[in-house]
């Protein structure tokens, strides 16, 4: 998963790409998509808006996505297998 920093705070975040609903220490929550799932330090989740996120979170620099890696990865395994 994807780190982001807020000062001087460091969180892991998931875009979220469909509709859910999860229960915090403050409730239920419902994220849309686009908003992002963080988990902080203490394992805890919670959902917070797009905007928000974007405006007061920056991706930390200097670490690999395996996720966008792999998936890359694979889209090139794919295409040179259809190719031959």
């Amino acid at each position: 998963m994807p780190k982001y920093r807020k000062k001087p705070i460091v969180v892991e975040a998931l875009k979220l790409s469909k509709s859910i609903t999860i229960e915090t220490s403050d409730g239920t929550m419902k994220g849309l998509p686009g908003d992002y799932l963080i988990t902080d330090k203490n394992g805890e989740q919670y959902l917070c808006d797009r905007d928000q996120f974007e405006t007061e979170y920056e991706l930390v620099k200097g670490q690999i996505d395996l996720k966008e890696f792999f998936q890359k990865s694979f889209r090139l395994i794919k295409t040179k297998i259809y190719k031959t």
